[in-house]
C-alpha cells in the first residue's frame, strides 16, 4: 500500500514544481521529524494493518475485514506558504485510488497543525479489504 501511495502522490503532483515526494520514512533526526526539516517534501509512513470480523458465516467460518491505514506528511513555511499548497493538498488526497489494493472502501482525509512558524499537513489513507 505504501509504495502505491508514494507512486500515486508522485504522479498526482508531477505538475506542481514546488513539491517533491521522498521514498524515506518520516523518521526523526535529533528529535525533529524529517518532514519538518525538509519542508515541501512529502513523506509517507509505513502502513498499519488491523483485522476484524466483517461477517460471521453460518458454516462457522468468517469473512474478515482488513483495514490498512497509512499516513503522509507535508510541512510548509507558515509565513511564506508555496502558492501551489492548496492544489498539492487536493492532489495528495487523490492518491487513495492508486494503492493497487483491491478493496471495497477507500477514504482519505487530512488535518492541519501549526508548530511555531510551520504548517504541518497530516494525511491519512484508509482502505478496507474483505478476506476469508
Amino acid at each position: 500500500m505504501r509504495a502505491g501511495i508514494i507512486s500515486g502522490i508522485t504522479t498526482a503532483i508531477a505538475t506542481l514544481t514546488q513539491f517533491s515526494v521522498s521514498s524515506e520514512l518520516p523518521w526523526s533526526q535529533n528529535g525533529q521529524p524529517l518532514y519538518r526539516k525538509n519542508m515541501k517534501k512529502i513523506y509517507v509512513d509505513q502502513e498499519v494493518l488491523e483485522q476484524g470480523t466483517l461477517f460471521p458465516v453460518l458454516s462457522g467460518s468468517e469473512i474478515f475485514e482488513n483495514l490498512y491505514s497509512c499516513r503522509a506528511y507535508l510541512a510548509v513555511d507558515a509565513k511564506n506558504p508555496p502558492s501551489q499548497t492548496d492544489s498539492a493538498v487536493l492532489q495528495i488526497l487523490t492518491a487513495k485510488s492508486s494503492t493497487g489494493v483491491v478493496n471495497f472502501d477507500e477514504e482519505s482525509d487530512y488535518s492541519v497543525e501549526m508548530d511555531e512558524d510551520v504548517i504541518i499537513y497530516t494525511f491519512e489513507y484508509r482502505i478496507r479489504v474483505a478476506t476469508t
